[in-house]
């Protein structure tokens, strides 16, 4: 998958939960599916009463199968602590994310926000799904005891950084190759294939037979055929 996939997996995975909530319990399959990922953050099973904004961030990344690259906590601070381990962790509350990029917030963030850096402790988390002008929108889980969606502004008040997931470094590992990439792979490999002498005794026996029996000339032994000269070689054989 591309980078942007990637993305996008992790912001319909988070989506798919829109609606859960504590009333009529849903949100515990969030609980549920945290709790069965092994090992366990500190060894702490979250219970259904617990906050649940990390431990949902977390299932996510669970359910994605990308905890990897997004490890699973279920506390903000400790959250942090994992992403900022893995070198993904952006301070300046002015940043710019992208969609499946992780948001954290700390809900005693002065009012001169606009022009200092938030360094207080994380109270919340919620996952990035748009980026429109100014405006990011962003769903959380425990948002008013579900998961709801929450609107601000790049560089709003609250905003205590984001962690940022490395998509484009496991997209390296899985992204699909291109029509012209599988092409030259090809050419290269047929290039390879057709320099390959037969050096098994048993290939030298079978090319000397072919060529005594005029169905080969013996060149190119481990070149992969084509169906013209396969069809030439049986029609040799056959004698027609």
């Amino acid at each position: 998958m591309t980078e942007n996939q990637l993305r996008q997996k992790v912001v319909k995975i988070a989506v798919s939960y829109l609606g859960c909530k504590e009333a009529d319990g849903s949100h515990r399959k969030i609980i549920v599916l945290y709790n069965s990922h092994k090992p366990l953050a500190r060894g702490y099973a979250v219970k259904y009463t617990d906050a649940w904004c990390s431990t949902f961030a977390s299932a996510v990344a669970i359910a994605a199968g990308l905890t990897d690259i997004i490890p699973t906590e279920c506390g903000c601070e400790k959250h942090i602590a994992l992403f900022k381990k893995l070198g993904a962790w952006v301070e300046n509350d002015a940043y710019v994310p992208k969609p499946g990029d992780y948001i954290f917030y700390d809900w005693q963030d002065g009012t001169n926000y606009a022009t200092t850096d938030n360094t207080g402790a994380a109270d919340h988390v919620g996952i990035v799904t748009d980026v429109n002008g100014s405006t990011i929108t962003v769903i959380e889980g425990n948002m008013s005891d579900a998961v709801g969606y929450r609107h601000i502004a790049v560089n709003g008040r609250y905003i205590r950084g984001y962690c940022t997931p490395d998509y484009a470094g496991k997209a390296e590992e899985d992204e699909e190759m291109t029509q012209e990439q599988v092409d030259k792979f090809m050419d290269n490999y047929l290039a390879r294939k057709a320099k390959e002498e037969a050096d098994q005794p048993w290939e030298q026996d079978v090319i000397r037979r072919a060529k005594e029996a005029g169905i080969s000339d013996g060149s190119r032994p481990r070149s992969p055929g084509t169906r013209v000269e396969t069809m030439a070689m049986v029609l040799a054989a056959v004698g027609k």
